[in-house]
């Protein structure tokens, strides 16, 4: 059985965003109560208006009757007996007033009811202008609250660790960043304005109903608890579904995501039909779980209607004897009977509500659930800023897992000196990306420390660590905007000339400026319109631009032809230059040029050394050299003395090597 979702927890963390703009949510209130107010008199005139008429009718008969006795009653001493209408006093008072003053001529009736019409327009206009602030201030409100919060959530995913993004997926991410706040936008701007004016407006209704007839007052709120209980039972199965179908969306989105991301890979499989109906699948659940809300959202508004129904015909009753019996005006149950409606009508409006705060409920759950996630990397109290750094990297004694089962890495001592280049080497799933990663501190080890400069990274703020790291992926990742833009990613405020140097030196000026818009065209998303080799070039030129101390080189050249390759190498050769590079080697020309080589296998260092003096050891990099060289040449050759320039001159011919992947 599915366990019920406390919302009342998270609808109190919700409003606590209102905090910084209490002031607005005071004025809002009193605007509220205010316009609400004025808005329920209109219709005491109109119960006025009928016992005026009443009290003429009768007048006009006893004159009719006998003309020499005819007296007009005390209009005042009527009121007093026969309607218990709070405005009726104040503004007959008032309507005596203006009669005697200024138009003594005329029938009293008929500047009675003139001055009763002027009075009913007056208060509508000014609840009117008062609900039209008190609008304007609302969604301005309501607007904020979401903005902040879609502000909070988006700061707080960039904060949150790697491991976050590689166990969800990016469509479920995006759903709750946008779908799930845009519900909580259409909770908040629309239902909660009207929950609010509702509210009051039921307050006042009650209490001038109990000052009209406590009884009948009494008699139709009876049916309150039936309408809240219905209310109550059904916006736990509502809000149960809403959940589902969040879910379900997210899951929908994911898959959208996903296919979009893949258009190529489908296409080239002729996998068109077989995605249709996955995604029909997905979208069908979607349908089903919106039938169920729908039909319990239709069967809860008859139920409701149908009990408050009750209510008013037991009212209509029993005011309809009251008034034969002489105990209430003909005006006093004019008034009652379109009050106990508008009544009514707040409470028929609180199931609408109660069913979109469910949906609202249930979309702040999602958004608290990705606000609620730690982020594991953060700045330590005493963080400092990282200066300008020399490149010192230093690896004590560093194991990594994962998770609590698997160790990535164990015990790694690895030292990275300015201007040195540290390559990888091992076979898949050796660790060699993992080592990586825990230098920018995307994660943390789970013992041991790494150093820059003799700063424990732990104890260094993160901006100002990453800020001294550039990375070059295998897959570069480039957004989609200008080629000159994805260059100044890492310093947007660098000069053209400055961009222009960096594409030079990347080897990409050539071909971009070969492009019909040449540094301004757009690249489309993910680097679409763009070679392999051209975005590994602008890749490297980003990287260049921001001109780090450390750099982390995923080698991408397995991929691509040969000249390319070459451009590539020239351009990288350019970037390590003078430079702290940590290599993930892919191809032996960049080996072949390391200052260290480390080899690595089930997340330990195998090996360390030069190129020649692995291949002399006689470990695991030669059998991995020895692989790869067999696979390129269709020869096993015997990796010693000239056997290794050879390998070199087919390096330099372009005959390139793979070491990684295989064990």
């Amino acid at each position: 059985m599915e366990k019920d979702i406390p919302s009342k927890n998270t609808y109190i963390r919700l409003l606590g965003y209102l905090k910084p703009y209490w002031y607005k949510s005071v004025i809002i209130l009193i605007l509220a109560a205010l316009s609400t107010y004025i808005a329920v008199l209109p219709i005491q005139i109109l119960g006025i208006a009928v016992d005026e008429i009443k009290i003429a009718d009768k007048y006009l008969k006893n004159a009719q009757t006998d003309r020499d006795d005819a007296v007009l009653p005390d209009k005042t001493h009527a009121y007093e007996q026969k309607s218990a209408i709070p405005l009726s006093k104040p503004l007959l008072t008032a309507s005596q007033y203006v009669h005697t003053n200024w138009f003594q001529g005329y029938n009293a009736t008929l500047v009675t009811l003139l001055f009763l019409a002027v009075s009913f327009i007056l208060m509508n206009a000014v609840s009117g202008s008062i609900m039209v602030v008190h609008g304007f201030i609302s969604s301005s409100l309501g607007q904020r609250l979401t903005y902040d919060l879609r502000n909070q959530l988006y700061g707080h995913i960039q904060r949150l660790p790697l491991a976050y993004f590689e166990n969800n997926k990016t469509g479920t991410i995006m759903s709750r960043l946008m779908n799930d706040v845009n519900a909580l936008e259409q909770a908040i701007v629309g239902p909660i304005i009207t929950f609010i004016t509702d509210m009051f407006k039921f307050g006042w209704i009650i209490y001038f109903c109990v000052r009209l007839d406590w009884q009948l007052t009494s008699i139709a709120l009876i049916v309150c608890p039936f309408i809240s209980l219905c209310t109550y039972n059904f916006g736990k199965r509502i809000r149960r579904a809403f959940r589902s179908l969040r879910d379900k969306t997210a899951e929908l989105n994911s898959l959208v995501q996903d296919n979009i991301s893949g258009i190529k890979v489908i296409a080239g499989f002729a996998k068109e039909t077989e995605e249709l109906e996955r995604f029909q699948k997905r979208n069908y659940e979607n349908f089903g779980l919106n039938i169920r809300i729908l039909r319990l959202a239709s069967t809860l508004r008859p139920v409701i209607d149908f009990i408050t129904e009750i209510g008013a015909v037991v009212v209509i009753c029993l005011g309809g004897y009251k008034v034969l019996q002489g105990q209430l005006s003909v005006g006093t149950f004019v008034i009652f009977f379109p009050y106990l409606q508008m009544m009514y009508g707040p409470i028929t409006g609180l199931t609408r509500f109660y069913n979109q705060v469910q949906r609202a409920i249930v979309s702040t759950e999602r958004i608290f659930e990705v606000l609620d996630t730690p982020s594991d990397i953060k700045d330590s109290p005493d963080a400092i800023d990282l200066p300008q750094v020399n490149g010192v990297v230093e690896f004590r004694h560093v194991n990594f897992m994962y998770n609590q089962d698997t160790e990535v890495l164990t015990d790694i001592n690895i030292t990275a000196r300015p201007g040195q280049m540290i390559a990888m080497v091992g076979p898949s799933g050796s660790g060699k990306t993992t080592l990586t990663k825990l230098i920018p501190r995307f994660y943390d080890p789970t013992k041991g420390d790494i150093y820059i400069d003799g700063h424990d990274i732990k104890r260094i703020k993160l901006h100002s660590l990453r800020k001294q790291i550039a990375m070059v992926l295998q897959d570069p990742f480039l957004f989609n905007d200008t080629i000159k833009a994805n260059i100044a990613y890492a310093r947007s405020d660098a000069p053209d000339k400055e961009i222009k140097s960096a594409a030079i030196a990347a080897n990409a000026h050539d071909f971009i400026v070969t492009l019909p818009n040449g540094y301004d065209s757009m690249i489309g998303e993910r680097g679409v319109k763009l070679s392999g080799g051209q975005k590994q070039r602008i890749a490297i030129a980003r990287a260049i631009l921001a001109n780090p101390r450390i750099l982390i080189l995923d080698e991408a050249t397995s991929s691509v032809d040969t000249e390319t390759e070459q451009l590539i190498q020239k351009a990288i050769y350019r970037l390590v230059e003078n430079r702290t590079t940590f290599v993930i080697a892919h191809r032996l020309s960049t080996i072949l040029h390391a200052d260290s080589i480390v080899v690595l296998d089930k997340g330990r260092i195998v090996e360390t050394g030069l190129h020649n003096e692995l291949l002399a050891n006689g470990g695991l990099y030669k059998k991995l050299f020895e692989m790869q060289f067999s696979t390129q040449e269709k020869t096993k050759p015997e990796i010693f003395g000239t056997e290794i320039e050879k390998a070199e001159d087919d390096v330099v011919q372009g005959k390139v090597i793979d070491l990684n992947g295989l064990a």
